[in-house]
């Protein structure tokens, strides 16, 4: 980080250039519109700005930019400021965004307020950026609708997609609309078409998001979203990732992100109410049924909210086994116990766990585990030492569970464990969730 921004960070923001993950990712800082996206194995997250934690209306006069490792610290990285874009000096309308890379080349795609949308590029995630077109991309007239807040996704066959506007299920023209973009990614490829959703009662909102998972395409209001097989739709709605609490609604704007075999949800709520214009930004895990309906992991924010996800304590009553930040040959999957577990674990599966305090003084760790095979489950350091293993037994089928216990040694010095499975099964066991005592 060079002088300049750890001067703005310092003075501007009044905290430090690092970051530790949390809820609000950042206090005080007026964070909204969080979009969180993985280039080069390292996350970025891009936001606006709400500058007036008392004001009535939409008071934001930049964008910002953070990177990460490990989704727990963030470096401050830069501000965008509107002089730099077609919009001029001294705007305050500086909305959603979306970035995304493609050619070798970063496109942040850009909001003035809710009139049109502009385009940045960089050779860099962190920038610096450039106006290319020094107008917008998307002019205020292009479609009956609204041409703003865009949401863009690449294809695994290199075409990308932009999704743009205001969707209403009671304005007629008041819609979402997508248009291929060319491969200069700073022009459309076709004129926009209106997107259809189905049972739609309720799905109104600006920024709208577009994610895919397991072939299909995911397109979210806020937390409320809708589900297609092909990109143009139409869309059948599903309903709420959230159930409400912690802003998780139509006004939850921001995305949804796989990284490391894990997902993540980002979205910000109004502090107040949404009378006063001033947001801060939360993240979860994210996790799919077997149907492909997402959830947003609230029994997480309930009990560890402040704590942020990535970081865990021994002292805790039990970790769920889906909260981990990486895997490696597993899968997520229901359970019959309600909520999520671990399956499908084969030899030499991973499950990692980081930023785990107060394991110094813990004798053991006990797994609450389903199985029809015998396997055996090692807990190891960073550096791949063992510090305590179990055998595992059947339990008769998947449906019965019981707790096997492993001794911990060696663990002064341990903070961040991986589990590690072993057996000649293809699905050794069922992992629900574990506890250190």
């Amino acid at each position: 980080m060079n002088s300049l921004k750890l001067i703005f960070t310092l003075i501007i923001f009044c905290i430090s250039p690092q970051i530790i993950a949390q809820n609000p990712i950042v206090k005080d800082f007026g964070m909204a519109d969080p979009h969180i996206y993985i280039f080069n194995n390292k996350a970025y997250l891009y936001t606006t700005r709400d500058e007036d934690r008392n004001a009535n209306q939409f008071i934001m006069p930049d964008w910002h930019i953070w990177s990460s490792e490990d989704l727990v610290n963030w470096t401050y990285e830069l501000k965008i400021d509107p002089s730099e874009t077609y919009m001029g000096k001294g705007s305050k309308s500086c909305w959603a965004t979306e970035t995304v890379t493609k050619n070798g080349k970063y496109y942040f795609y850009f909001s003035d307020g809710n009139k049109s949308t502009g385009v940045l590029v960089a050779d860099n995630p962190e920038g610096p950026y450039n106006d290319v077109l020094g107008k917008p991309m998307l002019d205020e007239n292009l479609t009956p609708g609204k041409e703003y807040d865009p949401t863009v996704l690449i294809e695994e066959d290199g075409r990308a997609y932009i999704i743009f506007g205001h969707h209403s299920s009671k304005i007629e023209g008041l819609r979402y609309y997508i248009a291929e973009l060319a491969e200069d990614m700073i022009s459309l490829k076709e004129i926009p078409k209106p997107m259809v959703v189905n049972k739609e009662n309720g799905f109104s909102n600006d920024k709208p998001n577009l994610h895919k998972h397991n072939g299909k395409y995911y397109l979210s209001a806020g937390s409320l979203y809708a589900v297609s097989n092909t990109i143009y739709g139409p869309y059948n709605f599903v309903g709420n990732s959230g159930d409400g609490t912690y802003g998780l609604t139509g006004q939850a704007h921001g995305n949804y992100f796989t990284w490391n075999n894990q997902w993540f949800h980002t979205w910000c709520k109004f502090v107040t109410d949404k009378k006063i214009r001033f947001r801060e930004s939360y993240i979860t895990y994210v996790h799919y049924k077997d149907n492909g309906e997402m959830v947003d992991d609230t029994n997480f924010l309930k009990n560890h909210f402040a704590t942020g996800i990535g970081r865990y304590d021994a002292n805790w009553d039990k970790i769920e086994a889906e909260w981990y930040m990486k895997s490696e040959k597993v899968e997520k999957k229901e359970s019959p116990n309600g909520g999520f577990e671990i399956q499908n674990i084969k030899n030499n599966a991973k499950l990692y766990f980081p930023n785990i305090k107060n394991i110094a003084d813990k004798k053991s760790i006990s797994f609450f585990v389903s199985s029809v095979n015998e396997g055996i489950i090692e807990i190891q350091d960073t550096s791949g030492k063992v510090v305590g293993s179990c055998k595992i037994t059947s339990t008769g089928n998947s449906n019965s569970y019981a707790t096997f216990t492993a001794h911990l040694k060696n663990t002064k010095a341990v903070s961040d464990i991986c589990i590690v499975f072993k057996g000649i099964s293809t699905d050794i066991l069922h992992l629900d969730w574990f506890s250190f005592q």
